[in-house]
């Protein structure tokens, strides 16, 4: 093709393109005004600006609508007392006021406004912070206009004996109030002789001496859930003596604790359960102690007091004036 043809064909291309765009252009500046006329005639429709007007007051008026409604939080419908609280029944041991000292340490109202914020988590601190409560379970509003409040409290496992009186620990070594305890208590729970640590803590807190929490344990097991006559008063036992211990670090491995009888026999127990697996265990320790009554009538036989070591596979009674038996 000759190159003057070439040239000619291609400005008519050119030209063409050029049009096409301009239509596009007109078209696009025709349907502008279509388009905008469209969304003012849907804005401003009826339903749309009843829409939008209540947005606009809603936004105005929410942070007065507080204030409009009527607080119901003092209404005599809305309170209730403390009579229709229902709280775990507290076991023996548990002083049967604990409810009435808590409102008062907590400084809580004598009716208790259901609809307050924040009402179930102040009940649950306020009974938290109660010593003879280990754990605050479950707080909850119910219908009927009643509060159910579930508690797992703690149980006196033992008295430390001290120069001051008697101090009541939990089996985990958690010191509990002595005003609670009356000198009824010594007859109810084991004794601990020769604790040389005073509490590291108030009431509720750790006594802070791993001698302590070894001997609630050992208390435990000879009197388990609290019940003196299965093994601690069947077998005659007045205390555990506590072992001094020889470093500042010590651990439950290295404590070997005694029994006295109160006839002044000494058992030698031994380990608390769990510390050594390689002596015996409570259970068999306490099978060891019934043999002995059984076969000689009691732990403190005549001829006694006895030095009785439980610990090895043959029962050793020694008598303290260094006479020998088995």
């Amino acid at each position: 093709m000759p190159i003057r043809n070439v040239a000619l064909e291609l400005r008519a291309r050119m030209k063409g393109k050029t049009a096409d765009s301009d239509d596009r252009a007109k078209a696009a500046g025709r349907r502008g005004p279509a388009v905008a006329h469209s969304v003012r005639r849907g804005l401003f429709q009826p339903g749309t600006l009843w829409w939008l007007a209540c947005g606009l007051l809603a936004i105005v008026f929410l942070p007065y609508i507080p204030w409009l409604i009527p607080d119901l939080t003092d209404q005599p419908d809305y309170r209730i007392g403390w009579d229709r609280v229902d709280v775990t029944a507290p076991p023996a041991g548990v002083p049967g006021n604990l409810v009435e000292a808590v409102r008062t340490a907590a400084e809580l109202p004598e009716e208790l406004p259901l609809l307050e914020r924040g009402l179930v988590e102040r009940l649950a601190r306020a009974f938290a912070a109660q010593p003879w409560v280990a754990e605050v379970e479950r707080v909850e509003i119910r219908r009927q206009r009643r509060i159910d409040i579930r508690l797992r409290y703690r149980r006196p496992a033992v008295l430390i004996e001290s120069s001051r009186g008697y101090y009541p620990v939990d089996v985990e070594g958690v010191l509990l109030p002595p005003r609670d305890f009356t000198q009824d208590a010594v007859q109810r729970l084991p004794i601990v002789r020769n604790i040389k640590s005073p509490p590291q803590g108030d009431p509720g807190e750790s006594w802070g001496d791993v001698v302590v929490t070894c001997s609630a344990r050992l208390a435990d097991a000879l009197a388990p859930e609290g019940d003196l006559e299965r093994h601690w008063r069947r077998l005659g036992l007045a205390a555990i003596v506590a072992p001094a211990p020889r470093t500042a670090d010590v651990r439950p491995e290295d404590l070997s604790f005694e029994i006295q009888t109160r006839g002044g026999s000494v058992i030698v127990w031994g380990r608390v359960p769990g510390a050594d697996a390689l002596e015996p265990s409570a259970e068999d320790k306490l099978a060891r102690l019934g043999q002995v009554v059984d076969s000689q009538g009691s732990l403190d036989p005549p001829g006694g007091p006895f030095r009785i070591d439980i610990r090895h596979d043959v029962i050793s009674l020694q008598a303290l004036r260094e006479r020998r038996y088995r």
